[in-house]
């Protein structure tokens, strides 16, 4: 059993592996599984909670749910005895979403395979795999190419997971965005000061929402400024290749991150993601339960 919370101790053979498996695997030919998941999810979730179930169910694997607003939580019980109870009850894969950052508490558990689907800033893997299997799917990945994240990078989960991915898979990552939410660790990322800059030196992008609900004194952030020279509009848009793509996590601010007229654009590919969130939560499953 394994533990999917971020990509530190996972090879690159088996990386690539599990990227090539995710576009390639046959949904149709899979083993059903005994195995109960359990998805506890305690912040919203369509997209990732609905397809780690769907996932689960094509697996033939037993899916449970609960959240903090329905445990025991308020009476008291601790991360320990919680766990003890899933794995009382048979559980044998957690899927959890949070808004808290405490990962490392997880990374020591045994018995129980723990996968995150979101951990408040700093982890959201399946989607790293996700997105970087598009880009795959689409022969876009070029170890000289950045694939540039644009957005509210400071507190994205999504982007944390993405740096890891691609950069332990050796591809270079650019970055475009208010000083205000750029990360404060810039290692191993490229600084992109303009469009016109990115357009010249990237063949893909992804769009990243403002994280409204991360950020303090929300109602001091400047919207207008910021739509204003980050928003990504068919204007813009028409000076990148053909070929460019654009992707995006979703959910899809419109009128923030990409304008309505940009977000009907052909190269917006957000439905090719959407193609493989089944597929990278199957797979995900298969890594964590060790069968593949």
């Amino acid at each position: 059993m394994n533990h999917l919370l971020d990509f530190e101790n996972i090879d690159n053979s088996k990386l690539e592996q599990l990227l090539n498996q995710i576009i390639n695997i046959d949904q149709d030919q899979l083993n059903i599984i005994n195995s109960f998941a359990l998805l506890k999810f305690d912040e919203s979730s369509t997209r990732t909670r609905l397809s780690f179930s769907a996932a689960a169910q094509k697996l033939g694997i037993k899916v449970l749910e609960t959240s903090n607003n329905i445990s025991a939580l308020s009476k008291g019980e601790s991360l320990m005895h919680e766990i003890e109870t899933y794995k009382g009850l048979g559980i044998n894969v957690l899927v959890i979403r949070t808004k808290e950052n405490n990962i490392e508490d997880y990374k020591s558990l045994n018995d129980l395979s723990v996968i995150s689907a979101g951990f408040g800033t700093t982890s959201h893997p399946t989607q790293a795999l996700l997105d970087v299997a598009t880009l795959l799917k689409f022969n876009l990945l070029n170890k000289e190419i950045p694939i540039t994240y644009i957005g509210d990078l400071k507190h994205s989960r999504v982007f944390n997971s993405g740096r890891e991915l691609l950069n332990k898979l050796g591809y270079k990552v650019g970055v475009f965005t208010s000083d205000n939410l750029m990360p404060e660790n810039l290692r191993g990322l490229h600084k992109f000061s303009d469009w016109n800059e990115i357009f010249e030196n990237s063949n893909s992008i992804e769009l990243l929402r403002v994280q409204k609900e991360r950020i303090h004194n929300l109602q001091d952030f400047d919207f207008k400024t910021y739509t204003k020279k980050y928003q990504l509009t068919s204007k813009i848009l028409k000076n990148a290749k053909k070929d460019f793509v654009v992707l995006h996590p979703m959910p899809i601010n419109i009128g923030i991150e990409i304008s309505e007229d940009a977000s009907k654009d052909y190269r917006f590919i957000y439905n090719e993601q959407l193609k493989l969130t089944v597929p990278t939560r199957i797979v995900s499953y298969l890594y964590a339960l060790g069968i593949q």
